[in-house]
């Protein structure tokens, strides 16, 4: 692996943007993180989303919601793929990278 790229979603409107960036990654044989919060995880509903990740699931190592953020905005449905968890596992994955990655916020 290249390093890693880590995403912190926070609104699913750049969707287009984040499904992109991920496809780049993991073609150019990053490893992939994502963490999704508040807004962001209406893209846990999107079906293109989801695609993505198990289209690339050989780079994409974690996928962590917020299961407080789910229950705000009233996101019930599950994927079993995705971690559902607090936002300790948001600070677990930003303290993790190293000086040669990369986090991008949406």
């Amino acid at each position: 692996m290249n390093g890693k790229l880590a995403f912190i979603i926070t609104n699913d409107k750049y969707a287009g943007h984040i499904y992109g960036l991920i496809r780049a990654a993991a073609e150019r044989d990053f490893a992939v993180s994502v963490f999704i919060m508040d807004k962001g995880v209406f893209l846990t509903e999107d079906k293109e989303f989801i695609s993505l990740i198990k289209k690339y699931k050989h780079n994409v190592d974690r996928v962590s919601v917020c299961e407080h953020s789910c229950g705000v905005n009233g996101v019930i449905s599950r994927i079993g793929d995705f971690n559902y968890a607090s936002q300790f596992e948001n600070a677990k994955m930003v303290s993790g990278l190293e000086e040669k990655d990369r986090i991008l916020l949406f």
